[in-house]
């Protein structure tokens, strides 16, 4: 028999990617992926899965009808075959939930990813986590946050945008009415970024949830985050 009633399936942190020979496991996913019609949730998380198994999940992609969440993070992809995985849902346009953190995520894949976002109308979470996608990266994925109403969460996690990277995601929430949280923990954030993200606040309407840990913001960068907060006593 086979199952017909599972929905979810989390595989996070297991020895996946380990066993010999090679990457079997996860192309044996990808091959139940090809016929599933129930999956809609599929978990492969840090399991030292490498390319191979990208590419195998990808061609199962193209012709799965229902899986809406994956996540490939922290596993052994390279950034190419991460962006294997985004050109193919490109074209598909089902996935609302990506994970892609630690997968060596440059500005150029950043980019890539960038015109994914702005094209889909469905994806509306998405984990780049522990990237390089840098200030560069950060402009790009900015851009494609501009008008966007669908992406609700984003979480650019330890990828060095910096204050130049942190004044362009400001300027786009200035134009954004879809994201509710955004994750920019440990970024190189200074107080010319948190300025620049206090303006925004000042005009943005929907976000409700902005981490800022472990960044460089002082007294000066706080206080301008707390004067966006502090209700406005003009007539």
């Amino acid at each position: 028999r086979v199952n017909a009633v599972l929905t979810s399936l989390v595989l996070w942190d297991n020895n996946i990617g380990e066993e010999w020979p090679p990457e079997e496991g996860a192309k044996a996913l990808a091959s139940a992926l090809r016929v599933n019609a129930v999956l809609t949730d599929l978990n492969l998380g840090q399991n030292k899965i490498g390319d191979e198994d990208a590419n195998a999940l990808a061609s199962a992609l193209r012709v799965n009808e229902v899986l809406t969440s994956l996540e490939v993070g922290f596993n052994s992809l390279t950034e190419e075959s991460a962006l294997g995985i985004v050109r193919v849902e490109r074209q598909r346009n089902k996935l609302t939930s990506l994970g892609l953190g630690g997968c060596s995520i440059g500005p150029t894949g950043a980019a890539g990813i960038a015109e994914y976002v702005s094209g889909s109308g469905v994806l509306k979470s998405l984990d780049l986590d522990d990237n390089h996608v840098g200030a560069e990266g950060a402009a790009a994925i900015a851009e494609a946050l501009r008008g966007n109403g669908v992406l609700k969460t984003l979480d650019l996690n330890g990828n060095k945008i910096g204050d130049e990277g942190a004044k362009a995601i400001g300027g786009a929430l200035a134009d954004n009415a879809g994201l509710t949280n955004l994750v920019l923990y440990d970024n190189r954030i200074g107080n010319e970024g948190a300025k620049a993200l206090a303006a925004a606040l000042r005009v943005n309407e929907v976000l409700t949830k902005l981490d800022l840990s472990v960044n460089y913001i002082s007294d000066e960068g706080a206080m301008a985050l707390a004067s966006a907060l502090r209700p406005s006593t003009g007539c």
